[in-house]
């Protein structure tokens, strides 16, 4: 099997406020999976790194040899990398989680991506908030 992308995002409106996450992954260069849930009220920081387990849950049954996720978080890519320390609690138990999901792959990477590149996954998680919108 061939190189697995994955673009993910966390959106929070009002961070804290309704929030949500997105993951798309390509396989074979074409869209093999679009998730993503409302979270509930919580930081952008949380849905970000809750899209981010997600992905990795959701890629090991494709026992793939690469996966490379881009993000537009800026502080998850750089926790993730070990350039940022994690200070925050909360933030640490997920990247706990992060860490372990990532020692079952052998070849992955996670880079940094801007905001106009990564249009895709925020849509993904938008959707999500709009539609808690819609149910009150």
């Amino acid at each position: 099997m061939g190189k697995i992308y994955i673009y993910i995002d966390g959106a929070s409106k009002g961070n804290p406020g309704k929030s949500a996450y997105g993951v798309v992954i390509f396989k074979n260069n074409k869209i093999y999976k679009k998730m993503g849930d409302y979270i509930g009220i919580t930081t952008n920081n949380v849905a970000e790194y809750i899209s981010l387990i997600f992905a990795l849950i959701e890629c090991l049954p494709l026992k793939t040899n690469e996966i490379e996720i881009k993000s537009d978080s800026q502080l998850l890519v750089k926790q993730v990398n070990g350039e940022y320390k994690v200070k925050d609690e909360k933030l640490l138990i997920f990247h706990k989680i992060v860490s372990f999901l990532f020692s079952k792959y052998n070849n992955i990477r996670i880079t940094y991506i801007s905001r106009e590149e990564n249009k895709i996954a925020d849509k993904v998680a938008n959707s999500f908030i709009e539609k808690d919108d819609e149910l009150f």
